[in-house]
Order: C-alpha cells, then sequence, then structure tokens
C-alpha cells in the first residue's frame, strides 16, 4: 500500500513537471501605450473629455485591443476612442486605459497606462468646501455677477472669501485671475491668483484692495498686538482668521500648530495657498498650509502681501514680485 502511494505522488509531480515545460513565458508586447486627449486635474460632474489610445503592437502581428475602465462605475469599455463623461462623485480617481493582445493574450503582458483627476463641485450644499458658515449678520455684494457674504471691521465693509473674478483671451488662456492648477472647476472654491499689478484693478467701481494699515487695522480686532504697525509681523491674530473646514472631505489648515482657529473675524479664510506665474503659466504651491493676499501698497518696489502659515498664529508681512508672484485679492469698500 505505501509503495502504491509513493508511486501515485510520483506520477503527479511527473505531469506537473511536463506541464511548466509545455508553459509560454510572457514578454511584453513592443511599444509604449499613449493616450492622446487632455484631462484637468480638477473637473466637475457632467462635463466629458475624450481620448485615443495607440502605441502597442504585438511582435507576431496579431491584433492589439484597447479597453477604458471607469474609476467610479468600475465599467469597462472596450474601445481604442473613448469619451468620459464625468460622474458626480467627489474624489480623487485614476481613468485607466489597458492595451492587450486579442488573440495571443497568453504569450504577452497586457500594457497600460492611467490619468488621475479629482472631482469638485463649488455648490454651497454637498459641494467640495464644507464647514465654512454663513453668519446671521453677514452683508452681502455682488461682484463681476457674483454674490459674496460681507464682513464689516470698523468702517470697512469686505469679502468674505477670496475674489473669484477671471478673465480669459481668445484662445481660452486665463489672462487675469488664474484658478488654481490652471483648472477653471477651482475658481469658485479658492478664487482666483492674480499678480499685484493685476489686483490693482481686479475690484470692481465702489471696491478697492485694502491697504496694508487696513490689514493691520484687521488683524488688531483678531488678536494681534494693540500697538501693531502697517508692514510689521504680527505674533498672533491668524487663528481668528482662518476657519476650520474640509475639502473633499479632508481637513484644511491639518497641521496646526500652537493655533487656536476661531473665526472670530467671520472673514473664513482658507489654505488656498499661492502662485508664480509665468506667460501663461503657473506653479502653485502651499494649497491646505498657506493663504496670502495682496495689499494696495509696495516696499522697494516690490508688492506688499500679507500671509498666514498653518503651524503659528502669526500674520506676516511678504515682499514679492510684482508681475510673477499671484496672491488671493479681499476687496474692501
Amino acid at each position: 500500500m505505501r509503495f502504491r502511494i509513493i508511486a501515485a505522488a510520483f506520477l503527479v509531480l511527473a505531469a506537473l513537471a511536463s506541464c511548466k515545460k509545455e508553459e509560454t513565458t510572457k514578454v511584453y508586447m513592443d511599444g509604449t501605450l499613449a493616450l492622446k486627449g487632455e484631462m484637468p486635474r480638477f473637473v466637475v460632474a457632467g462635463s466629458s473629455y475624450s481620448f485615443s489610445a495607440s502605441g502597442i503592437t504585438a511582435p507576431d502581428g496579431t491584433a492589439v485591443g484597447y479597453y477604458f475602465t471607469d474609476p467610479v462605475s468600475k465599467h469597462s469599455d472596450t474601445t481604442s476612442t473613448y469619451t468620459y463623461v464625468v460622474p458626480d462623485a467627489l474624489g480623487t480617481y485614476s481613468l485607466t486605459c489597458v492595451a492587450y493582445a486579442v488573440e495571443s493574450s497568453d504569450k504577452y503582458y497586457s500594457s497600460s497606462a492611467s490619468l488621475s483627476f479629482t472631482i469638485v463641485s463649488d455648490a454651497a450644499e454637498g459641494g467640495s468646501l464644507q464647514g465654512v458658515p454663513r453668519f446671521p449678520d453677514a452683508g452681502s455684494a455682488v461682484l463681476h455677477g457674483r454674490k459674496y457674504d460681507t464682513v464689516k471691521s470698523g468702517s470697512l465693509e469686505w469679502l468674505g472669501s477670496n475674489l473669484c473674478y477671471s478673465a480669459s483671451s481668445a484662445d481660452g488662456k486665463h489672462t487675469v485671475g488664474v484658478p488654481y492648477a490652471d483648472c477653471p472647476a477651482m475658481l469658485g472654491l479658492l478664487g482666483g491668483f492674480y499678480t499685484w499689478e493685476d489686483a490693482q484693478g481686479v475690484c470692481p467701481d465702489g471696491w478697492r484692495l485694502p491697504t496694508d494699515e487696513e490689514w493691520t487695522s484687521l488683524i488688531v480686532q483678531a488678536g494681534g498686538p494693540s500697538g501693531l504697525k502697517p508692514f510689521q509681523d504680527s505674533p498672533s491674530g491668524a487663528g481668528n482668521l482662518m476657519v476650520k473646514c474640509t475639502f473633499n472631505g479632508s481637513d484644511m489648515w491639518e497641521y496646526y500648530r500652537g493655533v487656536d482657529i476661531r473665526n472670530g473675524t467671520h472673514m473664513n479664510v482658507i489654505p488656498a495657498g499661492y502662485a508664480t506665474l509665468s506667460g501663461n503659466t503657473g506653479a502653485f504651491s502651499g494649497f491646505g498650509a498657506y493663504a496670502a493676499f495682496w495689499t494696495a501698497d509696495t516696499l522697494d518696489g516690490k508688492g506688499v502681501y500679507r500671509y498666514i502659515y498653518q503651524e503659528n498664529d502669526n500674520v506676516y508681512v511678504g515682499l514679492a514680485d510684482k508681475d510673477s508672484f499671484a496672491a488671493s485679492v479681499r476687496c474692501v469698500r
């Protein structure tokens, strides 16, 4: 009996060894999978983007097929030309395309490429930016056709959120008020980013850019030292300007340390960051960590801006190039 069991085991092993000898070792197909078409980093539900896939060939000359997979529904379409309609599902996703050998998939590995994007919404209810309060005593104003809550501070009325005005050239390039990451979907969420030169003219009639002295008065109201002078850093006051909120479910001002975020001024400052612009393109930095606002003033040939950082209660003074550095704008009247 024992001999028979050993013999049977030997036959199984021999059969497995025979199967391994017959297996085909897979190799990669030729070329690089290319997706022709563009999709912004931030998009809104309902927008559509078209792509075509190419660039892969099988060494044995057999046909190559392509399929795209919707990251939200998980539905796949077998096609080399694909139109993606953005679903109503806030979050960050990757749209994937796979190239495969139609008749010889046992011989070749598939190739894949993906595009990452974030679905956003500037809707007040259920939008990307949540936790920003509306106050019963807030005023309101319409600038460039958009309605804003306003805040009283002393004799001034301030916009209670960043200015969202933007202008574009005939070819669609943003010329004034560039949205974050050059994505129009972000304009209503973070506002535009303006050079100092552009900021001087973006507030409509009856409104203007605040001076640093006026920013200083607001900072003192927020808890800055009573003796604070214009063009001086303040060791306190940021917490009463900042607002606790979330972006697509993730905390903004996430790493604040030693800052009691109270938003006592009702200014609802969010960490939109800043940008460096060159021609029609921009490099965007500081999202989630910094908020920067232009003043109407200059020092030493530079534009003066006020900024706060996530990790402390300071409100700083910054100097930057008037034609390339871009910050947010709060108009006053």
